[in-house]
């Protein structure tokens, strides 16, 4: 159905814009079904962990998380497909941080340490524009807090507060990744235990 699987590259300005909300009558219409529906198999095409609408050129507030058997992100835990519309976060205070290396389908080929919350507080809206406020803890809420930052504008490169961080994925994969599973894992063990 869709052949058009192009993925905004960093420089494009939509990916500098704030997105805007999605009325809530509209969270249902065929035409919003179908853009999610896209950035779906933008996604899966792409090994993505997730995407968000203005990554595909759409200027709405709308993104998606996915993890399942992504060679781009074997670290991760498995996370169902979540469709998060309109979401706004609350950063729980005094809530330890982490830094990440990340990557971005929009910033090919590069990765970067950015620093990020273990627990986020979410409010969204579902594809049946169900209100759902959760609480996402450990590696699932720097996923999503990489996601919504799309959504304002923002690449993870403008939060990498080390440029000597950032480094080409093949580099990443020869240098960095087994020591970066172990932190992992230890941030995933802490997060566990502060739940």
């Amino acid at each position: 159905m869709f052949k058009d699987f192009n993925i905004a590259q960093i420089g494009h300005p939509i990916l500098r814009n704030k997105t805007k909300d999605i009325p809530i009558n509209e969270i249902k219409s065929e035409n919003t079904q179908k853009i999610i529906e896209k950035m779906i198999k933008t996604m899966r095409k792409h090994n993505g962990a997730g995407l968000a609408a203005n990554q595909i050129y759409e200027p709405i507030r709308i993104c998606i998380i996915e993890v399942l058997d992504n060679p781009r992100y074997k670290h991760l835990n498995t996370i169902p497909l979540k469709v998060l519309i309109n979401p706004k976060v609350i950063i729980k205070k005094d809530t330890a941080t982490f830094n990440s290396y990340e990557g971005c389908l929009s910033v090919p080929n590069l990765r970067g340490k950015v620093k990020r919350y273990n627990t986020i507080n979410v409010t969204y809206y579902t594809m049946d524009a169900k209100k759902i406020t959760e609480d996402i803890k450990g590696l699932e809420s720097i996923v999503y807090q990489h996601e919504i930052d799309h959504l304002d504008g923002y690449l993870f490169t403008d939060k990498v507060e080390d440029n000597s961080t950032l480094v080409t994925y093949e580099n990443y994969q020869k240098y960095y990744e087994e020591e970066y599973k172990k932190e992992l894992k230890n941030f995933n063990n802490i997060a566990e235990n502060l739940s």
